[in-house]
């Protein structure tokens, strides 16, 4: 009986890059959910049916906002020389 199967591909290496940007991907979206409770939590606040997020709070979010953008920055410009028109930045 003769082997029908075609012969198995080379596994690519494991790209880094990828990694940092499916890590990215996951970092964002558990920001985007803290975002969104304060938000609503400010909102509560706002009209007095909550307590407002205490200072440390704010800084804690503030430290993963940061994070976040050094790193969507960092994917930016390691992007910046794969993409033919860099120049034009978004308002």
């Amino acid at each position: 009986m003769p082997n029908e199967l075609p012969p198995i591909p080379c596994i690519p290496p494991p790209d880094q890059a990828a990694h940092d940007d499916g890590v990215l991907m996951h970092d964002l979206t558990v920001l985007n959910a803290k975002l969104s409770r304060y938000v609503l939590r400010f909102l509560d606040a706002d009209s007095q049916r909550a307590t407002p997020d205490a200072p440390a709070a704010e800084i804690a979010l503030a430290n993963c906002l940061t994070n976040a953008a050094n790193a969507l920055r960092s994917r930016a410009s390691r992007r910046t020389p794969l993409i033919p028109d860099s120049s034009h930045q978004p308002q």
